[in-house]
């Protein structure tokens, strides 16, 4: 069994390629058969763990959340495990997988639209927020305050627009500060929506929360952060294997960190549909430039 190592050179301003060195010679000293592939444009990740779609290999994936979703997208239905190197701005899932504390998961995975997807998927403020962050990326924002930034971008320019959810449990139609579509635990660089998640009950946790105004929408937030929001009486919580979400105007979702558009969003769960793999101590030699 090989470890290929799939790596985003543009990750977190090029954090990815620092590590490199470190990654080989781990590999060496451990013994360890391994292959590095580099991306060059967008979908490459994909394409290059579906190259080993014929083979039983660990696919570490280099790089924040969206090289994470490339990959995992070229190696459902395959043989092929997931590994995570987080080297991106957010490495949201992985904190997830850190606390589940496990060496491998059977996780569920997610579908939006016939794209795979593993952590979260989300329509409001917390999607603008994670929407403009290769905006604030742009305007030269240091990796460590680009979340911060993005925030305080999207409170001057975020409108409410009408949304149309319904699930077998719930059917709901207004205007939503979040609605959120949870498969792991955190997303936005560390906000803790959905401190519950187990990657393997074969539900999303779906929050939504109605309309708020600006300053409601800051002390959320805040609640947001610390993993409290369920405590919040503005929240709205339930469990769900299948949603469809509707509007008439487009809206931007964001999932796992990219951003789709469209009027109407079908997003199912599949169960057990991927095996991540979480060597703890080796992760953390990987990591120990």
């Amino acid at each position: 069994m090989k470890y290929i190592f799939i790596v985003n050179p543009e990750s977190a301003k090029g954090n990815a390629m620092k590590i490199i060195g470190n990654i080989e010679k781990v590999c060496k000293q451990e013994h360890i058969e391994y292959e590095v592939c580099y991306t060059l444009a967008q979908g490459d990740a994909t394409r290059l763990a579906q190259s080993y779609k014929d083979d039983e290999n660990i696919i570490y994936a280099v790089g924040g959340d969206g090289t994470l979703s490339e990959v995992l997208n070229g190696v459902v239905g395959t043989k092929n495990k997931i590994g995570i190197i987080p080297a991106g701005s957010g490495n949201d899932f992985y904190r997830t997988v850190k606390e589940l504390g496990k060496a491998e998961i059977e996780s569920d995975v997610g579908v939006v639209n016939g794209k795979y997807f593993l952590n979260i998927a989300c329509v409001g403020i917390d999607a603008e927020v994670a929407n403009n962050v290769p905006l604030m990326k742009k305007k030269n924002v240091k990796v460590k305050n680009l979340y911060t930034a993005s925030i305080l971008y999207t409170f001057t320019h975020f409108k409410f627009k009408q949304i149309h959810f319904k699930s077998q449990e719930k059917d709901k139609k207004g205007n939503f500060t979040i609605l959120s579509i949870c498969n792991g635990r955190y997303y936005g660089g560390g906000y803790n929506i959905s401190p519950k998640a187990s990657l393997e009950d074969n539900y999303f946790d779906v929050y939504y929360i109605n309309k708020l105004r600006l300053p409601s929408i800051i002390n959320l937030l805040l609640k947001l952060k610390k993993g409290k929001l369920e405590q919040d009486k503005r929240t709205n919580h339930f469990k769900t294997n299948n949603i469809t979400v509707t509007s008439e105007e487009p809206i931007r979702f964001n999932v796992d960190g990219e951003t789709i558009e469209n009027t109407k969003f079908e997003i199912k769960i599949i169960p057990k549909a991927i095996k991540i793999y979480h060597n703890a101590e080796l992760e953390s030699k990987f990591l120990s430039v």
